[in-house]
């Protein structure tokens, strides 16, 4: 398998992170490396850490935590999913499969790595087809929750011969430099990851260099962590064209669910989308005027934490919004997560950019179409349909028209 980041290794990494993208894609390689990119950023929590997008390192004070703990931040779902299978193995999931918890795994060896007092690390997979060398220069605080590892490092390719790798091993011990096993596919989301964080570090932060290490890149890693439902739905929803990704303009008129950015993407596309379309233009809709948590009992005040919402970022999931939240679809239909109890429900997108309630002692007509539709789901609870925008508190769900399978959420 050549070492390149070929396509279909791109689609395999952005399928392992949750993007549902089908097979037939056109989208594009820049395209796809961009959505990489945004998932890497979400992952690292980078606008929420570092709004200025510049690591100011003079600014920050050194780091007195323990790192391994606080480089493993992890999820309800990824809890529930590691224990179902060491009860049926006896043994720890396979990380193979999962290239972004390989990439979490490694900064959090890391991070242990360092605490023992180490900071050379060498990073290959089994074969020893690839060899990132790197030395971690600094651990600095960026608040009390979150440090950030300041490092350097080089990759290795089979072939290659760098004089300043062989300095680079012969200046570390053989006992003092550590070896973490990486696959090749989640080598290269660390080194993408790197290479972003690289040009984010203040031009002013000129660190110390061994003679070896100058043609070396500098760069840092932050805690990283699963992605949220806020993330996976902005993710998967801002597809652009729903062939090749460019910019799209041009709306399904039958179904007001996809963009296209031609005519010729849009036939390409039709014959899988044409059940889809037929289900949402001969489906029944109805319009709902919903509440805001503090009106709907006995949901009030709840906020919207679920299994996978991260331990290391609940602050930003328990706000509540004030007012009625923004229009980010649009006039365009989306998908929606109708979820009831005995006294109210309640109706969200993935991305939690809107989070509504009926109450129903104030709507118990409409209150009673959300529960015959949520019976259709999971234990009667909640289901899944197609939405639409209308105004500041109402929604037009289709709620006879099941979508064909759940969706990742």
């Amino acid at each position: 398998m050549a070492l390149s980041a070929r396509r279909e290794d791109m689609l395999h990494v952005l399928e392992s992170l949750g993007m549902e993208l089908p097979s037939s894609t056109k989208m594009s390689e820049e395209r796809l490396k961009s959505k990489i990119s945004k998932a890497l950023d979400y992952a690292q929590l980078f606008s929420k850490r570092l709004p200025s997008s510049t690591l100011e390192v003079a600014s920050l004070d050194t780091w007195k935590g323990q790192l391994g703990r606080a480089f493993h931040p992890g999820n309800a779902m990824e809890g529930m999913r590691m224990f179902q299978v060491f009860q049926s193995t006896g043994e720890a999931p396979s990380q193979e499969k999962n290239i972004l918890l390989n990439l979490r795994e490694t900064l959090s060896a890391m991070g242990q790595i360092q605490d023992a007092g180490e900071a050379v690390l060498m990073i290959k997979d089994a074969d020893e087809q690839s060899v990132i060398l790197l030395r971690i220069l600094d651990v600095f605080e960026l608040n009390a929750k979150t440090p950030v590892m300041i490092l350097l490092y080089d990759r290795t390719l089979p072939g290659e011969s760098k004089s300043s790798n062989f300095e680079f091993v012969a200046a570390s011990p053989a006992e003092r430099m550590a070896v973490v096993v990486m696959s090749i596919p989640s080598q290269r989301l660390l080194l993408r990851l790197l290479s972003l964080n690289s040009h984010r570090i203040a031009s002013s932060y000129k660190p110390i260099r061994q003679p070896y290490e100058k043609d070396y890149q500098l760069s840092f890693v932050m805690p990283t962590g699963p992605l949220s439902m806020r993330d996976l739905g902005t993710l998967n929803e801002e597809k652009g064209c729903e062939l090749c990704g460019k910019h799209a303009t041009k709306k399904c008129t039958g179904c007001e669910s996809v963009t296209y950015c031609s005519k010729a993407c849009q036939a390409e596309a039709w014959p899988l989308h044409k059940q889809t379309c037929k289900d949402l233009s001969q489906g029944t809709w109805t319009t709902m005027r919903f509440l805001t948590g503090a009106e709907a009992l006995p949901l009030a005040g709840e906020p919207n934490i679920n299994r996978f919402s991260r331990f290391d970022d609940v602050d930003e999931e328990t706000t509540l919004p004030i007012g009625p939240p923004q229009n980010v679809h649009g006039g365009k239909r989306f998908v929606v997560k109708i979820q009831v109890n005995m006294g109210s429900s309640r109706v969200y997108d993935r991305r939690l950019s809107l989070d509504f309630f009926l109450s129903a002692q104030r709507d118990p007509v409409n209150y009673m179409k959300l529960c015959i539709a949520a019976g259709t789901g999971f234990k009667g609870l909640k289901c899944y349909r197609w939405a639409k925008r209308v105004s500041d508190w109402e929604l037009s769900i289709c709620l006879d028209r099941p979508l064909p399978q759940d969706p990742k959420w």
